[in-house]
């Protein structure tokens, strides 16, 4: 999620579950639709009847949508609410 998001970055998510309300340009955390112990952090670009939209911000080097298809609302964690980054400072998203 560069370069909104950097390594070592924390985030604080709010827990959200498959009938919330969601919004377009939002972060949003999932389990990978392929492997259920990895969990996707990826910015919501559009909502699908078969289940949500996500894209990477840097999509030259992102696994999401493109490659993965829509991702099931029922794999749904949460939105990112906010960050804490590696130098310790909290910042907003």
């Amino acid at each position: 999620m560069q370069p909104t998001l950097e390594p070592g970055d924390r985030v604080l998510v709010r827990r959200l579950g498959s009938n919330s309300t969601l919004h377009l340009g939002s972060v949003l955390v999932t389990w990978h639709p392929q492997r259920s112990d990895i969990r996707l952090i990826k910015r919501l670009n559009r909502i699908e009847p078969n289940g949500l939209w996500l894209l990477g911000d840097h999509q030259a080097e992102s696994t999401d949508s493109r490659q993965l298809g829509t991702v099931a609302t029922s794999l749904l964690i949460g939105e990112v609410v906010a960050r804490l980054t590696t130098r310790g400072s909290e910042q907003d998203r």
